[in-house]
């Protein structure tokens, strides 16, 4: 007797968990993503769209409790989505893509990164919505993938919307040579040249391309993080910062990408060796230098 209420048992949770899975897949079959924000062309992509999209496959290793598991993932790009809707770029200043945020929301914590973060040309991350992981669906919808971190932190479960920003902060003439302003929604903190040298400093060897010309610069000063922190700033995944130059070019970063990406986001002093009249935004690991701003007056901190 005993025996055969185990048996029930056991195809009682076997037919829970079908259902539970039923219901699942159900979800994922109406699942919508959409695309928006400051685009011309906004979008809501069913996972039929999706898949009809072109799709790229990446390999995606991430630590479990049996040890390093890789796994093939296969999706569309976030970049190709955003370039698809056609972000709202200003005319005239150089590099505008590098202004562009992308905010994805779904299940959990929202993660912000960068068009140029994802560009080849730039941070060259393939972060892609995965429709497909070892050839099965993803069950209840896309999720949002980075697959050279080395953690799951920033990945997005059951995606839904994405938002895309373009920032264009105004430039500012610094009050004395030096000073730095970081700028949040709440307050703006001026950091002087020389309450920037009291933060504890870091040199380090950056190399890129400066057109088709390796460049190679070591460089000293503060993380970005650890200005960021004084300046009392918000710093959580959906966190993007807006690096601006006294001549007006800005570029975008987020301090998820250094957290979890393991790209370096420094605020340098010196260059080879040398003051720099004011402070430069670096950004470590990238393949060209467009990212990092010189002349840096401003950082302007917000939310994807």
């Amino acid at each position: 007797m005993r025996i055969r209420q185990v048996w029930l048992l056991v195809v009682g949770m076997t037919a829970t968990c079908g259902l539970l899975l039923g219901a699942g897949n159900a979800v994922a079959s109406t699942q919508t993503v959409a695309v928006g924000g400051a685009v011309a062309t906004p979008h809501t992509y069913s996972l039929a769209d999706l898949a009809a999209l072109p799709q790229t496959t990446v390999q995606t290793t991430r630590q479990t409790i049996f040890g390093p598991a890789t796994y093939s993932d296969t999706g569309v790009s976030l970049r190709s989505l955003v370039t698809l809707a056609a972000p709202t770029l200003p005319t005239g200043p150089k590099n505008a893509t590098l202004r562009v945020t992308i905010g994805v929301q779904g299940l959990g914590e929202p993660v912000t990164t960068t068009l140029g973060e994802l560009d080849p040309s730039f941070g060259d991350e393939p972060a892609v919505l995965v429709l497909r992981r070892d050839g099965s669906p993803i069950a209840h919808g896309p999720q949002l993938v980075f697959p050279t971190d080395a953690t799951d932190s920033r990945t997005v479960l059951s995606v839904s919307k994405i938002t895309v920003g373009v920032q264009n902060p105004v430039p500012t003439v610094p009050a004395h040579a030096g000073d730095l302003s970081v700028t949040t929604p709440t307050r703006t903190t001026v950091f002087s040249a020389g309450l920037l040298a009291l933060l504890p400093s870091s040199t380090r060897t950056v190399t890129f391309l400066a057109g088709s010309t390796p460049q190679t610069h070591t460089e000293t000063g503060p993380d970005l993080l650890t200005v960021l922190a004084t300046a009392g700033a918000r710093i959580d995944k959906g966190t993007f910062v807006a690096g601006v130059g006294s001549d007006g070019y800005a570029a975008t970063v987020t301090p998820a990408e250094e957290l979890y990406g393991g790209r370096g986001l420094m605020i340098s002093l010196k260059e080879d060796g040398g003051a720099l009249a004011q402070p430069r935004l670096v950004v470590i690991g990238d393949v060209k230098g467009g990212r990092s701003v010189s002349m840096l007056t401003k950082l302007v901190v917000g939310e994807g």
